[in-house]
């Protein structure tokens, strides 16, 4: 790797943050950052950048290493250790790493948009999901920008070392997010091949991610558990209604948040006691039984907690103007002020979401010998094996269960 000095690292930093059409402000609040930073090194009469020295910088300005033996970082805290990190890989790999959903403006090569539409169109023909669209278009979009960084803008160009060197820019991203990473990029290169933008199927390039033992292992809570979970919210509230009948949903049908977030009016069928909708995952008709405590908590959300609104959805955020719940909300708030006010918080040495209470009641109907067939359809999976490892959770009784072999055990 060739020595550069600070101030040259932090110029070509700016050229690239002005090249990739960040904001004003933003720019200005690195460069202030960045000034600090040369200033720390003149301090120490170094000219050349130093990754050690930078990370020092942090210490003594911040006292961040101490601070974080006793508290949580404050959003400021954060912010100027995610700075360096980020001047850190651009100085590693020449590219700048974000976290955030990347807009298609963010690419310059008119030809490169062009790839994204056509691949775009062809996932929505494939039957695609839209939160696996938006995904694959979003990793694809981090791929793009990096080969632009890389001054490479014919796709016939990229090569296996190009792959190699750009998984290696991912950073220090979390397992999950690496691994989602991996798919998509694997799915893009094959599409570069099928469309004949590139020569080769360069997707075998792409590494594989070692599984870890616990990475496919849910947690679950027990049925006590769950009830004291349940228990903990405040139904006096029109927000604690909302949220009792979020979380029973959840818990009593096994919905995903995302067919929660999307569930409309006309989706309860009171007549018959169901409810029926479109999975926004498997884009597949579900349907039902409207149970009734599920059905007696959503009753009450509409008489005595959702605001006034001409909207189609059942849930409602309850500040105005009183619209549908964010697509990236996953209620993982409603299960962790739960969890703290029933006393649960240390139950898993994990980040426990909404989720889990899906894992729970399929390990729950697991334990009351429902077949495999039944659950997965109980939970909205296209296939049993998706549902199989949902339930490693009770090894015993999966190896009780059959798993779907033609005219198999009722």
């Amino acid at each position: 790797m060739e020595t550069i000095s600070v101030r040259e690292l932090v110029s070509r930093y700016s050229r690239e943050l002005a090249r990739l059409n960040y904001k004003n402000n933003t720019r200005n609040n690195y460069g202030v950052f960045c000034n600090q930073l040369i200033s720390y090194f003149d301090s120490r009469e170094q000219s050349v950048f130093s990754e050690e020295i930078a990370v020092q910088f942090l210490d003594d300005r911040y006292g961040l290493s101490e601070v974080l033996k006793r508290r949580r970082l404050t959003r400021n805290e954060t912010h100027v250790r995610q700075m360096v990190r980020k001047l850190v890989l651009f100085r590693r790999h020449g590219t700048v790493s974000r976290a955030s959903r990347l807009p298609l403006r963010r690419i310059q090569s008119e030809k490169l948009l062009d790839v994204l539409t056509e691949y775009g169109e062809t996932c929505r023909r494939r039957g695609y999901a839209k939160a696996t669209r938006e995904n694959l278009q979003h990793y694809t979009v981090r791929f793009f920008e990096y080969l632009e960084s890389q001054s490479i803008l014919e796709l016939s160009q990229v090569t296996a070392q190009t792959i190699a060197d750009y998984v290696n820019s991912f950073g220090a991203h979390s397992y999950r997010s690496i691994g989602l990473h991996l798919t998509c990029l694997r799915n893009a290169l094959a599409f570069l091949q099928e469309s004949g933008y590139h020569p080769e199927d360069l997707s075998a390039a792409v590494p594989q991610q070692q599984v870890r033992r616990d990475a496919t292992v849910p947690p679950t809570w027990s049925q006590e558990d769950v009830r004291a979970l349940l228990g903990a919210i405040d139904r006096g509230s029109p927000c604690g209604k909302r949220d009792y009948a979020i979380m029973l949903l959840v818990a009593r049908l096994g919905l995903r948040a995302g067919d929660v977030r999307n569930l409309r009016l006309e989706n309860l069928q009171w007549t018959t006691n169901h409810i029926e909708f479109i999975q926004s995952k498997t884009s597949k008709r579900a349907s039902l039984p409207l149970l009734k405590d599920v059905g007696w908590a959503i009753i009450e959300y509409l008489k005595h907690g959702r605001p006034e609104s001409d909207s189609p959805f059942v849930f409602l955020g309850h500040v105005a103007p009183y619209q549908k719940l964010g697509d990236g909300n996953c209620f993982y708030h409603i299960i962790r002020r739960s969890a703290r006010v029933a006393n649960l918080t240390a139950s898993f040495g994990q980040r426990v979401g909404m989720h889990s209470l899906r894992h729970s009641l399929a390990t729950t109907l697991l334990e009351k010998h429902t077949p495999l067939s039944t659950i997965a359809g109980v939970l909205g999976h296209a296939n049993e094996e998706s549902t199989a490892v949902y339930l490693k959770t009770d090894v015993g009784a999966l190896r009780e269960c059959a798993l779907g072999s033609p005219g198999g055990s009722k």
